[in-house]
């Protein structure tokens, strides 16, 4: 019984300890071969620069003197010369009566539009308010308020219409009698106020009314900014203003090195961000001199006026150019060189090894790619046929080898070749070209995790950002959109399985 206790916790004992090294190595592997990946999509990125800038319009500003103004015009909307903009009121109870003269107008006109409909309520007049929600829902996501008004009286009727039960011929006339009484009460209560020229209207008044694109043209850089931060001073009398001008102006403040890209009459993007959905086309007014460093750039448009109408001081992207491509993280992108290595000096080299390879005298932390098998390389005499007795031609191994790409210009591969020196320091070995290098190539490459193994697919850089870039890729082997492409991963090679 002793005996069998004994032989029982023996056994045990050697379970554990198995299960034990088995976990050890499993967790040793998993951080070994730990593999981070991204998938491959089409995209597009820009080159461009971050400026700061002053939006400058050509504006007249409207002003009353009298304490109750109703503006009569919506923001953003266009208003014609003669056209009256607001009504001005004598008193507060005047303001007061002409509300509810507006109030009882909209109320006679939806009991009218009930009264002359002589249809039913039916599929028909459903679909009539639907379409009518659907042209106010887009007008007020579009930002284009000048009908909304209309658009909303419009369906408070077909609403009242459909649903009313108060649309009688006498709610009308006892309406209309009302208004009539109303109005006649107050007569020379008010003024209309018209403006001397067409424009587009806006409430918003914020003091740099007089800041025109040719007084832009004469200040500096450190003056501009001075502008920008200093406190407005904004008259009691105003209650709104008109632009009239159909293009409108950004002046950005750029460094020298930035705005020496440009030149007058240029055609370039601007990006103000959550003020205005995609870019717009822009064109180079003027440059400034330089001072300390930087100049100003004063840029005009003629589209998005009334989107940016709220907006004065602001901060927006200049695009140079936009690129559209396979976007990939900096940090899968390598390159790549292939040689020749002798048989021998080959045999010493392992995929996925790391190794300091010199060409044209500069040195790269790279790794074994791929080793090819023994194959003659050299020129074969005339006469001669491959692989017989009397082909001598040294055997020699094709070695791929990759490093982390980094924004900087391509290797000398045209040098003819270089050297191998292994991780461990006890040898340095020779390195042939395989590719004709005649001209300065730049071969870039990238690992896809295809199922359980890496594959090195060949790509050419498209545009590089700080973090992503755009590459493409062409023949049969191709990176190609949705490829889980390899970010990070210890000891890689192609063709290694994880």
């Amino acid at each position: 019984m002793k005996r069998s206790d004994s032989l029982l916790k023996v056994i045990s004992f050697v379970v554990f300890l198995a299960m034990a090294a088995y976990l050890a190595i499993y967790l040793v592997q998993r951080g070994t071969d730990a593999v981070q990946t991204a998938l491959v999509v089409t995209a597009t990125m820009s080159d461009s620069t971050a400026m700061n800038g002053l939006v400058v319009r050509e504006e007249l500003v409207l002003t009353s003197s009298e304490d109750y103004i109703d503006i009569t015009v919506s923001d953003g909307e266009k208003v014609g010369a003669g056209q009256t903009v607001a009504v001005a009121y004598s008193s507060e109870s005047a303001l007061e009566r002409a509300t509810q003269l507006h109030v009882l107008s909209q109320e006679i006109e939806e009991v009218s539009a009930a009264l002359d409909s002589t249809e039913d309520v039916s599929l028909t007049g459903d679909q009539t308010v639907y379409d009518a929600i659907i042209d106010l829902a887009y007008t007020i996501q579009t930002g284009d308020l000048a009908d909304m008004d209309s658009q909303e009286s419009a369906l408070a009727s077909l609403i009242f219409r459909t649903d009313s039960q108060d649309a009688t011929e006498e709610y009308l006339t006892e309406l209309q009698k009302e208004y009539y009484e109303l109005e006649q009460t107050s007569a020379g209560d008010s003024r209309e106020i018209t403006v001397s020229q067409a424009g587009t209207f806006t409430s918003l008044v914020d003091g740099y009314e007089g800041v025109s694109p040719e007084y832009v043209q004469t200040l500096t850089p450190s003056s501009l900014r001075t502008l920008i931060s200093a406190d407005r001073t904004i008259s009691d009398e105003a209650f709104g203003k008109l632009v009239v001008s159909y293009y409108w102006y950004y002046a950005a403040i750029l460094s020298e090195e930035n705005a020496e890209e440009l030149e007058t009459g240029d055609t370039v993007s601007l990006s103000f961000g959550r003020y205005y959905s995609g870019s717009l086309e822009a064109e180079v007014e003027y440059i400034s001199q330089t001072e300390d460093g930087e100049r100003i750039v004063l840029f005009s448009m003629n589209q998005g006026l009334t989107d940016m109408l709220a907006v004065r001081s602001v901060a927006a992207d200049l695009v140079y150019q936009e690129y559209t491509g396979l976007r990939v993280p900096v940090k899968a992108l390598y390159r790549y060189y292939a040689g020749y290595l002798s048989d021998e000096d080959g045999q010493k080299l392992t995929e996925g090894e790391s190794v300091t390879l010199t060409l044209g005298g500069v040195e790269y932390d790279a790794f074994v790619s791929e080793i090819g098998s023994a194959n003659a390389y050299g020129e074969l005499a005339d006469g001669v046929e491959s692989g017989s007795e009397e082909d001598t031609r040294p055997k020699h191994r094709l070695v791929v080898f990759c490093w982390a790409w980094e924004d900087e210009e391509a290797p000398d591969f045209s040098a003819g070749g270089g050297t191998v020196a292994l991780s461990d320091g006890t040898e340095t070995l020779t390195v042939t070209n395989y590719y004709d290098y005649d001209e300065e190539t730049d071969r870039m490459c990238v690992f896809t995790l295809t199922g359980v193994q890496a594959e090195r697919k060949k790509v050419s850089l498209i545009f590089a950002g700080e973090e992503y870039c755009l590459v493409s890729s062409d023949g049969t082997d191709a990176l190609r959109e949705g490829n889980e492409i390899i970010v990070q991963a210890a000891g890689l090679y192609d063709g290694k399985v994880f």
